[in-house]
């Protein structure tokens, strides 16, 4: 009976790929035959899952709708992070080498596969007959959380989309315009809403990574914070156009309620944690709690991972292009600009001094926020117990160190490299974080301080995150520094985890010197003679190009040419 399931499970994996739903019923297996059984269903409902639930690891040489660009993460297309080498692509977007015709991030067509997937799902759940109402409600709502998901990483990659809600037939138009911006966000909404009546409070267990109320209610939450946001709340687009162009990639007018509504659905969020058993790690002290949440799989302030892969599925790929030079088969590792690192404040609070040069990196470095420790490499601190301390510096030959020192930022991307990955080991289980709890608390504070300024509840949100990571409480600060510390503490607590490139692009300061445009700095290290410190200087290591046409991806020219879609302004 196992082996039966397997087999049929496998067909139907195959067969999703192949688009088996539009053959001939004699010629594979059918959709009534899908919806013949709830086993066959769930399958159909698991492999869904698959192609909507995003992934910012790096699973290989393509750009894919679920997530990863090619060869590397997306944190070394923004500030965050660099990959030496120059063909992955994540430096095609550093270089403004990429397109209408050659996204290295976004594959848009696996979308609408995906989301017809959830369209079929939902409109044939209904006809299983082994299954509770209660349960196929239960599923439906799953599905019409997915296919939120699949429109909200559609809308801010392109702004206004072409809004499918069915299964189209061949007799169909098939060639859909663009709905506005607008449409789009209400129709994300209005799916989530309508999904949370019939969705558990939360899923424990084995079955953490299915839907819950607490995912729906995120995407709500993210969804309208991000429509919240200058790029998209404003009277003026982010380059010229003509108003109807501008309506499908913005509301084309700006309201301070559309920041209340995000506060809202933030708080909504941090309501639902505690009967959700989901809670911010605060029991490990400061120089823990944060490593912990990135590198322990299901603890309790996950609201939603991508468990697609066991440390197996991720590793060859995973560490090839993300692990530092010298430590267990990494090609080029990502390096961390010192643009980013500038955002990590002292322990003490306020802004870290950074010289073009000095005698004292150890102490600089010994200084900063403990985040900075827990989520980056740098030389001297210790990898694991198998690699040790990191070297990264210029030797007096003028070579590099064994883990490097000419290239980049100076500093090593280790988040989500755990420390108990060796090769003694193996012992690694990597998912990706969909949706935190620590996210809603900056959500909520940043949409609170935008509607109404910087009230208590305010202070309270942030200064939340702070205090498990050991960081003095903000206070008296006007709604414009608040502002600003808001966004510099989402950079350094959502680190690597896909936030700062798209807020950058959200906020509307992607083009701002040294964000996405302009000299990326580094640290180069040399030894000093006869002490423990190292020389340091500032150097630039590459000058990344940006224009405001960026903001949204192109449409690919394969949907432009069928002559249906208007193209994003710029492109």
């Amino acid at each position: 009976m196992k082996q039966a399931i397997i087999l049929f499970t496998t067909i139907i994996l195959f067969s999703c790929q192949k688009d088996f739903l539009e053959k001939p019923p004699s010629v594979d297996v059918t959709e009534d035959t899908i919806f013949s059984k709830l086993r066959h269903a769930e399958s159909f409902l698991w492999d869904t899952y698959g192609n909507c639930i995003p992934s910012g690891f790096p699973t290989g040489w393509s750009a894919s709708s679920s997530g990863g660009i090619v060869a590397g993460v997306l944190a070394a297309a923004c500030d965050e992070g660099d990959i030496a080498d120059d063909w992955p692509g994540a430096n095609r977007f550093n270089a403004g080498q990429w397109n209408a015709n050659n996204n290295p991030e976004d594959d848009f067509n696996q979308h609408y596969k995906a989301i017809r997937k959830t369209n079929i799902f939902i409109e044939r759940i209904d006809d299983v007959p082994d299954a509770s109402a209660e349960y196929k409600a239960q599923l439906k709502a799953e599905a019409q959380f997915l296919r939120a998901l699949r429109y909200f990483d559609l809308l801010k990659r392109y702004g206004g989309v072409p809004i499918v809600d069915k299964r189209l037939q061949g007799a169909d138009n098939l060639q859909l315009p663009r709905n506005t911006f607008e449409d789009c966000v209400n129709f994300i909404v209005s799916d989530c809403d309508a999904a949370l009546p019939a969705l558990p409070v939360s899923q424990l267990g084995f079955l953490r990574g299915r839907v819950h109320k607490g995912a729906a209610l995120a995407l709500k939450a993210r969804v309208l914070l991000y429509a919240a946001s200058p790029l998209f709340n404003s009277a003026d687009p982010y380059v010229s156009t003509t108003d109807s162009i501008a309506r499908l990639v913005s509301y084309h007018n700006y309201s301070a309620a559309r920041w209340q509504q995000a506060a809202d659905a933030a708080k909504a969020v941090l309501d639902w944690a505690p009967a959700g058993s989901c809670r911010l790690i605060t029991e490990y002290g400061p120089d823990k709690n944060y490593e912990y949440v990135w590198s322990q799989p299901d603890n309790a302030e996950i609201i939603l991972a991508n468990k697609r892969n066991g440390w197996w599925g991720i590793y060859s790929d995973y560490f090839n292009f993300t692990m530092p030079p010298g430590i267990y088969g990494g090609w080029y590792g990502i390096s961390v600009p010192l643009n980013f690192v500038k955002l990590y404040e002292k322990k003490t609070g306020g802004p870290q001094t950074w010289p073009a040069s000095g005698d004292n990196i150890n102490q600089l470095y010994a200084e900063l926020d403990p985040r900075f420790a827990q989520s980056i490499g740098y030389n001297g601190a210790v990898w694991n117990d198998e690699v040790g301390a990191l070297q990264v510096y210029i030797k007096p030959d003028d070579k590099p160190a064994t883990h490097g020192g000419n290239r980049g930022g100076g500093q090593w991307l280790h988040k989500f490299l755990p420390r108990t990955v060796t090769w003694a080991s193996y012992g690694a289980t990597l998912n990706w974080p969909v949706f935190r709890l620590a996210e809603f608390y900056l959500n909520y504070a940043e949409a609170l301080n935008e509607a109404q300024g910087p009230v208590a509840e305010v202070y309270t949100a942030i200064n939340a995150i702070r205090a498990r990571s050991g960081m003095p409480a903000l206070s008296g600060l006007s709604k414009e520094d608040m502002r600003t510390a808001i966004r510099n503490e989402r950079a350094v607590e959502l680190a690597f985890e896909e936030h700062r490139y798209w807020d950058v692009r959200r906020w509307k300061i992607a083009g701002e010197e040294g964000v996405m445009k302009g000299k990326m700095y580094g640290l180069r290290l040399r030894p000093i003679a006869n002490s423990s410190e190292f020389h340091f200087e500032q150097v630039v290591f590459e000058e990344r190009i940006w224009e405001d046409k960026m903001y949204l991806y192109p449409f690919p020219n394969t949907e432009i040419y069928k002559q249906y879609l208007q193209q994003n302004p710029g492109w």
